[in-house]
């Protein structure tokens, strides 16, 4: 049993002043101590189990003056992996904060919206236990303009005094008492995937997610774990983007889940800071994302993501094989000239290659003839040409393949060699 926390519930509600607390603690009441105690974790007076004395514990260090130094590349870098899900202007001014904390020798840094919430630790020298919030923003500015290498933090009195060589600021904090609890989540990993994988697995298909949540099925980007794969999904019932990625160990069961796209692009910022193995955990209605020393839990979105892969075509009248950079570029060339709908025209033939054009009576009208290796019969369709340069922007493969049927069915993209990964994309009928 916690000597420390021993004599606060000794006491229990004698309203009398605690002096000579250890390891710098402040001055306050057992009352005040003892009331937190059951405000939160609803106990029953006269009967303290060993888990409750030392979750009094928990709250008996919130009073304690926290001292560590960190260097400034790793404040640096903790700082910049949980800010950007902090809101600016927030009523709820804790939510513009971010939680400080140290945690078993380390210095946690945490962040919520309520919906999505990021921990990560960095190593640092603790001299004196406790935690703190401050504004989010001002913080994270504050480090990037600092010209040295070691950082001193210190919570006097709810404010966060930094101090390194010559400079020195006070910054007003809250009390960690009023952060919000970010969820628990499974400690058994559903699934285990390679960081670098699962990032070009995003980096190929979140862009295709709809951006309005009047369908929030669709706004969510769609995960399917089964056997060693784990297939990624994301449609605007436009286009569609498909990438089948291998897990590091087959799944014990088969699962899928809608992820907020919020959350996605995230978690992609944050696979970019490091290698590695990204674990993936779930509970009923929450996910959380584990690599390096970062954690992000969310929400999941409720639904049932569309059954997109009945509307993938079997087979085509027509196949190009072309340059990826020559059309990116033939492309971009010609969408100047588009109109307001962003609309442009790809005539495919044994003859000429693949023609894209487009005119506009305020620009005028631009065509570009790219070779390519046609197989089949002669072909066209209109396409909004954003939905072509999303694709061929995020593929890295010299070839890609475009598949016709016709001006109103839909058409395919994908890399020359590579079977994991299916665009489909559907022509503007005119």
């Amino acid at each position: 049993m916690c000597v420390r926390c021993t004599g606060i519930l000794n006491k229990k509600f004698q309203n009398q002043k605690v002096s000579n607390l250890p390891g710098g603690y402040k001055q306050v009441t057992y009352t005040k101590l003892v009331f937190k105690i059951f405000q939160t974790q609803q106990f029953k007076k006269g009967s303290y189990t060993n888990t409750q004395i030392h979750s009094a514990h928990n709250y008996y260090y919130l009073f304690k003056d926290m001292k560590l130094i960190v260097t400034k590349d790793n404040l640096k870098k903790g700082l910049f992996l949980v800010s950007r899900v902090v809101g600016i202007g927030n009523p709820l001014q804790v939510l513009n904060n971010i939680l400080i904390k140290t945690d078993q020798g380390r210095v946690k840094l945490s962040s919520t919206n309520l919906e999505i919430g990021v921990n990560t630790w960095v190593g640092g020298k603790i001299d004196e236990e406790g935690s703190l919030t401050v504004p989010a923003r001002l913080i994270n500015d504050y480090v990037n303009n600092l010209p040295t290498d070691k950082v001193i933090l210190q919570n006097k009195e709810n404010t966060l005094t930094v101090e390194s060589d010559n400079y020195h600021t006070n910054i007003k904090g809250l009390s960690a008492d009023d952060f919000p609890l970010i969820p628990q989540v499974s400690d058994e990993a559903f699934a285990k995937i390679d960081g670098a994988e699962f990032r070009e697995a995003l980096a190929e298909t979140i862009w295709a997610t709809a951006q309005n949540e009047t369908q929030p099925e669709i706004s969510g980007v769609y995960m399917a774990f089964e056997d060693d794969k784990l297939r990624v999904a994301a449609t605007d019932r436009y286009r569609l983007a498909e990438r089948i990625a291998v897990l590091k160990e087959s799944v014990k069961s088969t699962r899928d889940a809608i992820i907020p796209f919020r959350t996605i692009t995230e978690l992609y910022k944050i696979l970019a800071t490091g290698s590695g193995e990204v674990g993936i955990y779930f509970s009923e209605t929450q996910v959380l994302f584990k690599f390096d020393e970062t954690e992000l839990i969310s929400r999941l979105i409720d639904g049932q993501y569309p059954d997109y892969r009945q509307i993938i075509p079997k087979e085509y009248k027509t196949e190009a094989v072309v340059g990826r950079e020559e059309l990116l570029h033939a492309i971009k060339a010609t969408a100047l000239f588009a109109s307001e709908s962003n609309n442009i025209q790809l005539a495919v033939s044994e003859k000429e290659g693949i023609t894209v054009s487009a005119s506009s009576a305020a620009a005028g009208e631009n065509t570009t003839k790219v070779s390519a290796k046609i197989l089949g019969s002669d072909n066209n369709a209109v396409f909004n040409f954003k939905y072509l340069l999303d694709c061929l922007n995020n593929l890295t493969e010299k070839n890609v393949v475009l598949k016709l049927i016709s001006d109103s069915s839909p058409a395919q993209v994908t890399p020359e060699g590579r079977t994991n990964y299916t665009y489909i994309v559907m022509p503007i009928k005119i």
